[in-house]
């Protein structure tokens, strides 16, 4: 259920870096990414909890790990991305 995520390459560049307004411009944009990416990521996690309502057994458990697998998985690739925006909007440079 990965999907990849790597906003702040894609916003910013330092071609146009001295140029405040388009540097902010692209902050907000990338942000507002990072909330999308945020709240579908909830939305799916909760539909999956709905589905494993259904499920009986051994099949729940093995299903509610592999949704608490999917979410530290989430998790960790939005905790990396907002520590990249930060780094950007202080002016720092991302790999």
């Amino acid at each position: 259920m990965q999907r990849p995520l790597n906003i702040i390459d894609l916003a910013i560049t330092e071609d146009m870096s001295n140029d405040a307004a388009e540097v902010a411009r692209r902050l907000d944009q990338a942000a507002d990414l990072v909330e999308d990416f945020a709240a579908d990521t909830t939305l799916n996690a909760l539909d999956s909890l709905l589905a494993l309502t259904a499920v009986t057994g051994r099949g729940a458990l093995e299903g509610a790990r592999h949704l608490a697998a999917d979410m530290v998985q989430q998790s960790d690739i939005l905790h990396s991305e907002v520590e990249r925006f930060l780094a950007v909007s202080a002016g720092q440079r991302t790999n």
